[in-house]
């Protein structure tokens, strides 16, 4: 898996983020300066995430990606917090997520 790790304000959501593959994505992603929004089902495990990274770098969002109601809610919350979302990654799959357009 290739990650862009070109300095610069991207807005990131990474699905699956509390997996070992999550937390490294995340991990390179800050250091290059990108605004990141962790996503997972379970609250406390994202919560574990956050230690060591200031409130204005991470969010963490529990919510089930698979469900297209709570991804929205997701873009949706972290567009109010960080602006416009560029990327959606899922960790677990290793893959780049279709670009989605969300309704205002």
């Amino acid at each position: 898996m290739q990650i862009d790790t070109t300095p610069g304000p991207d807005v990131v959501v990474v699905l699956n983020a509390d997996d070992p593959s999550g937390r490294e994505i995340v991990r390179i992603l800050v250091r290059n300066g990108h605004r990141v929004v962790i996503c997972g089902r379970h609250a406390t495990d994202l919560t574990r995430m956050l230690h060591g990274y200031d409130a204005d770098e991470v969010m963490a969002i529990a919510a089930d990606a698979a469900d297209p109601r709570q991804l929205r809610e997701l873009c949706r919350r972290a567009t109010d917090r960080f602006g416009t979302v560029t990327t959606i990654l899922d960790a677990a799959a290793g893959r780049q997520m279709p670009r989605l357009r969300l309704a205002s």
